[in-house]
C-alpha cells in the first residue's frame, strides 16, 4: 500500500506546476483584464436570455423527403434544448415498473440525435410527463388484462403518448397517433420506426378527427416514397383525446363516438378553446353510460381532468 501511494505521489509531481488561469488564457493570447470606469468602479455586462420553452411545433403538409433533410440539418443549440427538455420530461415520468420503459429514452435520444433542428419543447416538457403518466397508470389499472384491439389516439402529436403506450403491458393490437399537423406525423413514424416495420402495429397519420369513421374507419396514408398506402380498415376500439380543450366544436366530434366504445378523455383549465372551471363541469359535459374513473391532477397553475369509461 505504501510504494503505491509513493508512485502516486511521484506521478503527480512529475505533470509539474499547475499553471493559473490567467497564465492558461495568456498562453492562448486571450486578454482576461477589465478595464473600470472612469469612476474606478468595474462595470459589469449582464445579459438576460429569454427562456423560450413549448413553443408550437412547426406545421407543415407531410414530405418526407423534405422533412428528413430539413429537420436533420445541424442545430446545436436547438439540439441541447431539446436534450434539456427531454431531460426534464424523463424526470418526472413516473410509470409501473416494467422491463420496457427504458425504450422511451432511447426513443427521445435518438430522436434529439438524428433530427437536431426542429423544437420539441411543446410535447416533451413537465407538464406531458406528469398528464401522460397518470392517464396510462389510470388506464392500466382500468383495463390492464383486457384486450383492447385497436387504440386511436386523437391530436397525437409526435407520438409521445403513443410511445408510453408501447412500453406498457396492455393488451391491444396496434396503435394509431392522428394529428393534422404532417410535422407530428414525420416525428412520431420515425420516433416509432421499429413498430411501424412491424406490419404497423404503430402508424401515424394526418386524418382529420372530424373525418374518422369511429364505428368502422378505413383510411390511407402517405407514404415516405410520396405514394398512397393501401386502404385500411379497422374498428377503434379505444378512443384517447387528451386534447379535447383545444377542439372547437368539440361537443359535435363527442356525438361522432359511438356508444359503448371506450372512452379516455381530458380536460383542462388555462387559455385554451374550452376550458373547464371544475371537474364536475367537465364530466358533465361529456356524459358517459358508465364511468369507470374520473380525477383530477394540478401540473404548476393548471388543473387538468380526467374521465374514462364506456360511451
Amino acid at each position: 500500500m505504501a510504494s503505491n501511494i509513493r508512485e502516486k505521489r511521484k506521478a503527480r509531481k512529475s505533470i509539474g506546476t499547475i499553471k493559473s488561469n490567467e497564465e492558461v488564457y495568456s498562453s492562448l493570447g486571450l486578454d482576461t483584464t477589465v478595464t473600470p470606469d472612469e469612476d474606478g468602479i468595474q462595470v459589469i455586462q449582464t445579459k438576460y436570455v429569454e427562456k423560450k420553452r413549448n413553443r408550437p411545433l412547426i406545421e407543415s403538409e407531410y414530405d418526407y423527403k423534405i422533412m428528413a433533410v430539413t429537420y436533420s440539418k445541424k442545430n446545436v443549440a436547438q439540439q441541447l434544448g431539446n436534450y434539456r427538455q427531454a431531460m426534464e420530461f424523463l424526470a418526472h415520468l413516473t410509470l409501473s415498473k416494467n422491463e420496457n420503459n427504458d425504450k422511451i429514452v432511447d426513443r427521445l435520444k435518438d430522436l434529439i440525435y438524428s433530427y437536431p433542428n426542429v423544437d420539441i419543447s411543446s410535447f416533451v416538457n413537465k407538464h406531458h410527463a406528469m398528464l401522460y403518466s397518470w392517464i396510462i397508470q389510470s388506464f392500466i389499472r382500468i383495463y390492464g388484462e383486457k384486450y383492447l384491439g385497436t387504440i386511436y389516439v386523437m391530436g397525437g402529436g409526435i407520438g409521445v403518448f403513443s410511445a408510453m403506450l408501447l412500453d406498457t403491458s396492455l393488451r391491444y393490437e396496434n396503435i394509431r397517433s392522428l394529428d393534422i399537423n404532417g410535422t407530428c406525423k414525420f416525428l412520431a413514424d420515425e420516433i416509432m420506426q421499429t413498430e411501424v416495420l412491424d406490419n404497423w402495429r404503430f402508424k401515424a397519420s394526418t386524418q382529420d378527427i372530424f373525418k374518422v369513421d369511429y364505428i368502422n374507419n378505413k383510411f390511407t396514408t402517405d407514404l415516405p416514397d410520396g405514394t398512397s398506402s393501401k386502404e385500411f380498415d379497422e374498428v377503434p376500439g379505444v378512443v384517447i383525446n387528451t386534447n379535447i380543450s383545444h377542439i372547437q366544436n368539440s361537443d359535435d366530434w363527442y356525438k361522432m363516438v359511438p356508444d359503448t366504445r371506450k372512452l379516455i378523455l381530458v380536460g383542462e383549465t388555462g387559455d385554451v378553446f374550452r376550458p373547464f372551471a371544475s371537474s364536475k363541469q367537465f364530466n358533465e359535459a361529456f356524459p358517459m353510460t358508465f364511468v369507470q374513473y374520473t380525477g383530477v391532477i394540478i401540473v404548476d397553475d393548471k388543473q387538468y381532468f380526467l374521465k374514462i369509461g364506456l360511451k
